[in-house]
């Protein structure tokens, strides 16, 4: 019972902050009231911010058809490296109505997940998934957000996977399959926390 009233809070503040930017009159004019969306890249840049405040050490490991390697980087190749992330962020007002939000309650982790998808066949961000974990004393933390991309290089189909663990690691995993029917896989994994 806690944890449900744990999310029904942390949707409240979500649905009182956004009713804060409505215009006035919008409501007595029967528009539609557009539903808020997790503010994706906003966590991630508190994410990046936590690793340069605490100037945490970053490795990165980098696997491709060119071969693999692991090194130490600066905190701005890691915030270049994290660019996918942010490429495409469903809270910007461009991508406004352009993602449908479905959310689950799994109990066995216990997680609460919320999942936006694109209504549009040529949005190139597809999927991101944004996973919580209840907390009845506290606010909801945020596990992972995960997030799927497919789009074309010319006439080359390109798919992306991107996992970031909060307050662990990012990864990248991108495939590529040319009109020949050639395809590449190359992985991309940004760790700071020395426990991964």
């Amino acid at each position: 019972m806690r944890k449900l009233i744990s999310v029904v809070a942390f949707l409240a503040t979500i649905l009182c902050a956004s009713s804060c930017n409505t215009t006035p009159g919008s409501a007595e004019k029967g528009e539609a009231k557009e539903e808020p969306v997790f503010p994706v890249g906003d966590f991630l840049r508190a994410q990046l911010h936590i690793v340069d405040s605490l100037k945490m050490p970053v490795t990165r490991y980098r696997q491709g058809p060119d071969g693999s390697d692991t090194a130490a980087i600066t905190l701005e190749e890691t915030n270049v490296l994290a660019a996918p992330f942010f490429e495409h962020d469903i809270s910007q007002i461009r991508y406004k109505g352009k993602y449908r939000e479905s959310s689950f309650a799994d109990q066995s982790i216990p997680s609460i997940t919320f999942v936006y998808e694109a209504q549009e066949v040529d949005l190139p961000l597809r999927r991101v998934d944004v996973v919580l974990k209840p907390d009845p004393a506290s606010s909801d933390k945020v596990r992972t957000i995960y997030m799927e991309k497919s789009y074309l290089v010319g006439n080359t189909a390109v798919e992306e996977k991107l996992y970031w663990k909060a307050d662990h690691f990012y990864q990248v995993i991108k495939s590529s399959t040319s009109p020949q029917g050639k395809s590449t896989l190359s992985q991309l994994k940004v760790v700071w926390d020395p426990t991964e």
